[in-house]
């Protein structure tokens, strides 16, 4: 089986939404897994029992086991996501790539394919800033990046999330507004992509290393 890991931060679940219809996109490929894993909160626990639906959302994603770096060595490819922070990725995220030294120095990631997806506030809240500085680290990995090709006919007319960077949502002032069916659809559209192109490298490194 070819794994997708799709490692993500998320505050009140507009994120993870994404995150599973990514991992619809996965497991629809034949021969393919999505394997979901939530990074480290970082917050204070005073703080997030303050809010209700930080809560709630934080006690629906203890079923989900939590991201290590050692994943990084078993996976085949990898999709980050987090939502918009000023235009970059979560503080979160960030501290989980920022532990991954030792998959760098073993070249764990080399050659693996990686792609990313958000969400923020407004249409221009900093999606596609966002979804660039998940692609820096990856870059530093060796990775090979994938997007969201015009092959997918919505990017053409969606006036919501989704752009060739990867996926993406407008969860609203409040987080209140969940991905539309568009932003789902794009988002399957990436997990299914990452993971073509993913079989296609295994099968392909498979097939080099019998003709050595």
């Amino acid at each position: 089986m070819v794994k997708v890991y799709i490692i993500f931060y998320t505050r009140y679940g507009n994120t993870f939404k994404l995150a599973e219809m990514i991992a619809e996109g996965v497991n629809s490929v034949r021969g393919c897994e999505a394997i979901l894993r939530r990074t480290a909160e970082l917050a204070p626990e005073e703080i997030i029992h303050k809010d209700v639906r930080w809560k709630k959302m934080r006690d629906t994603l203890k079923k989900l086991p939590e991201a290590k770096a050692s994943d990084l060595f078993e996976a085949d490819a990898v999709i980050f996501g987090s939502p918009t922070r000023y235009g970059n990725m979560s503080s979160s995220l960030k501290d989980f790539i920022d532990k991954t030294a030792g998959v760098w120095i073993k070249g764990g990631l080399v050659g693996k394919v990686g792609a990313a997806f958000t969400s923020s506030t407004s249409v221009h809240g900093g999606q596609e800033t966002t979804l660039l500085t998940m692609f820096i680290p990856m870059l530093h990995h060796g990775m090979v990046i994938a997007g969201i090709p015009y092959s997918e006919e919505l990017l053409f007319t969606t006036k919501e999330g989704g752009s060739p960077y990867g996926a993406s949502s407008v969860s609203g002032l409040m987080a209140e507004e969940p991905p539309t069916a568009n932003d789902c659809a794009l988002a399957k559209a990436l997990g299914k992509r990452v993971a073509e192109l993913a079989l296609k490298l295994k099968l392909g490194e498979e097939a080099l290393k019998k003709q050595v």
